[in-house]
């Protein structure tokens, strides 16, 4: 970032943790080392924050998931933690980062794909060409919402972007919510207040990023 020969940008893809935990969760079997390498790498000298239900494993076997699920949600705390000192840094940018750092949100990609793919051109000082702007229209307004993990396919958005709020309990986003408050206050990801609040999908949890 300080080589003068470089012109380096760094471009900060984000989504709803819960989104996240959501995917994680649902991509359990292929994560799940990679899940449990993220938990042991947390920092022994910090506290580690319990489980809102301390005597039940969130995702256990009523819910299918098993330690996976568990381990999956353990993670998020270890993510959080990270970004939300990522996003301090961008809030608070050093003089080799100003004007150099684009947080980007993932539901804003996907319900306006064309305006936030045309501003991260325009921060890297690039043209949007028209095939590109077909491309990023064809992937947010597919047909479907891909059941399995890791496949990359044209979506519906509005289903994309809802499928953790029927996906998860209220109990798994209130603990996500825990690890995340930080870095979704941040992003402008909103808090739900009640079981009722998250299926209510009229009501989006959006609101301008402090980014």
């Amino acid at each position: 970032m300080r080589d003068p020969t470089l012109d380096l940008k760094v471009i900060h893809l984000v989504r709803d943790p819960r989104a996240v935990a959501s995917s994680r969760i649902k991509s359990r079997h292929g994560l799940i080392r990679e899940s449990l390498q993220v938990v042991r790498s947390r920092d022994p000298r910090i506290h580690r924050m319990p489980f809102l239900d301390a005597g039940h494993k969130l995702g256990g076997k009523k819910e299918g998931g098993g330690g996976s699920d568990y381990h999956a949600l353990g993670a998020m705390e270890v993510i959080c933690s990270s970004m939300a000192k990522t996003l301090q840094t961008a809030l608070h940018p050093p003089d080799w980062l100003q004007g150099n750092y684009m947080a980007v949100r993932y539901e804003d990609l996907v319900v306006e794909p064309i305006k936030t793919l045309r501003q991260v051109y325009g921060f890297v000082n690039l043209a949007v060409s028209p095939d590109m702007e077909k491309f990023a229209l064809n992937m947010t307004s597919g047909p479907g919402y891909s059941s399995k993990p890791f496949v990359v396919s044209a979506r519906n958005a509005t289903q994309a972007l809802s499928a953790w709020r029927t996906a998860l309990s209220y109990q798994q986003i209130k603990q996500v919510e825990e690890y995340c408050h930080q870095p979704m206050a941040l992003l402008g990801y909103e808090r739900v207040g009640s079981p009722e609040e998250v299926k209510d999908l009229s009501r989006t949890l959006l609101r301008k990023p402090q980014l």
